[in-house]
């Protein structure tokens, strides 16, 4: 099990959360459920990496990539509204694929 301060996926997604936070603040309802599914990648890579087994942590960084791809759709909807988050979607982007690699790496005993 990894400590969750020396994975590169939770610093990005620390960071993607105060990006997020920052973004939220002019639009609402849309940045409130923002908010929430950027807390939700950042705190469930944090609570797998408390649990006793990978496979615990393999189950919380599946439900952190859940979040960020909800993420992903949020942020589409952001672009349809005209708001420059291109930032953004590349660094949600990023920890998609971070937290993919890490979750097969645990599954392969790496």
């Amino acid at each position: 099990m990894a400590n969750f301060h020396s994975l590169r996926v939770w610093h990005a997604a620390l960071r993607q959360t105060t990006e997020v936070a920052r973004l939220g603040v002019r639009y609402g309802d849309l940045g409130s459920q923002l908010r929430r599914a950027a807390i939700s990648v950042a705190s469930n890579i944090c609570e797998g990496c408390g649990r006793d087994s990978d496979t615990e942590l393999i189950r919380f960084l599946e439900i952190a990539r859940g979040s960020n791809t909800e993420i992903e759709g949020q942020l589409q909807i952001c672009q349809a509204l005209g708001a420059g988050v291109e930032t953004l979607v590349a660094t949600n982007a990023s920890i998609g694929k971070m937290l993919t690699v890490l979750i097969r790496r645990l599954r392969s005993g790496g």
